[in-house]
């Protein structure tokens, strides 16, 4: 069994992160039986029925629009009303939305309760149930309005993933490539070598990829918890990526937005001199290997330039843009004018050559 361990040294914040099949069953009925409360998704409580608690629970329908603080404020409710504590413990079983959600109501409930994410999507094992970003999206913006609160454990089932549809295993799987391209070549050669048998979902493959993804977060985490500055490198595509989705109306997944805005964010690298030839073409590469769209027309562009204006990591001399230098090594590049990255998008809306 895969073990990751993520250490924040400053706030003397340690968890296990787990990683197997056939693991979660074991996990959340030794929380039922601690009086956990569960917040879970609803695809999730349909699909799983028979390994899923009844009591101490809430159903929660996640999606975009419920990525709010009124689910938060109906979670807190929830919570206060049927008796959960300071040292009581709050259990998330689902994607990223549930978890971002769920994450946000237990860093402010009695100001911060335990919290254990469960995720059941590739996107959120690969990504947002490491770290402790929890948050929602509030008036327009996406994770404009959140905390900063490390889980106390993280269990990744692959199980889960038999059930994923393909759109949404691509959609996950955009968060691996994203890590591997700022992060040397090894991880970013094993993704695409083993580019079959992930598309088969090998339960070994997949077992290592979720693996080597959460190594790599985990140690950038472990050096910048609250992002002041390496751990911008995993907002890499994420800039161009919000702004997609707010265009679009969230019809562009989370995944797929981050896929296209990699390879913008890397175009509008080469073409500023922050990146070389070779390396925008192993990238743009990967992504066209795995089927992700590479270009993007927006439909208002006025919406999408706001988004990009507001985005929440704008800062009064900037944007502080992640890309992939020679090698893959990622750097950060502060103070882009965001006026400027959506001219470039709008300049080059049928894709970048």
């Amino acid at each position: 069994m895969p073990l990751v361990s993520v250490n924040i040294k400053k706030n003397a914040s340690v968890y296990s992160i787990n990683i197997s099949s056939g693991i979660a069953e074991k996990i959340i009925e030794t929380y039922k039986d601690a009086g956990g409360f569960f917040i879970i998704d609803k695809n999730v409580a349909n699909l799983y029925k028979e390994m899923l608690p009844i009591n101490n629970v809430y159903i929660f329908d996640a999606c975009e629009r419920n990525k709010s603080l009124v689910s938060v404020e109906k979670m807190l409710l929830w919570l206060k009303d049927n008796g959960a504590l300071r040292d009581s413990r709050l259990v998330a079983i689902g994607g990223g939305v549930t978890g971002d959600t769920s994450g946000f109501a237990a860093a402010v409930y009695m100001r911060g309760i335990k919290f254990i994410q469960i995720p059941t999507t590739l996107l959120a094992m690969v990504d947002s149930s490491i770290g402790g970003k929890t948050g929602v999206n509030f008036g327009g913006l996406k994770n404009s309005i959140g905390a900063f609160h490390q889980p106390s454990e993280v269990i990744i089932d692959t199980r889960f993933l038999e059930t994923l549809t393909e759109h949404e295993f691509l959609n996950g799987l955009a968060e691996a490539v994203k890590i591997s391209c700022i992060y040397g070549t090894d991880f970013f050669h094993f993704i695409k070598n083993e580019k079959l048998k992930i598309l088969k979902r090998n339960q070994k493959v997949l077992e290592s990829l979720i693996e080597q993804s959460c190594l790599l977060k985990a140690k950038i985490v472990e050096r910048d918890e609250k992002e002041g500055g390496l751990r911008k490198l995993l907002n890499f595509g994420h800039t161009i990526a919000h702004a997609i989705e707010i265009d679009s109306k969230h019809r562009i997944a989370h995944g797929f937005a981050v896929a296209i805005g990699i390879v913008y964010e890397s175009a509008f690298a080469l073409e500023n001199g922050y990146t070389d030839k070779k390396t925008f073409k192993q990238i743009k590469n990967i992504i066209e290997c795995f089927g992700y769209p590479s270009s993007y027309s927006p439909e208002d562009e006025k919406i999408f330039t706001n988004a990009l204006l507001q985005d929440k990591k704008t800062a009064r001399d900037g944007i502080s843009l992640a890309f992939a230098g020679s090698d893959l090594i990622g750097k950060i590049v502060d103070g882009v004018n965001p006026a400027d990255l959506a001219e470039f998008i709008f300049k080059y809306k049928d894709g970048y050559k």
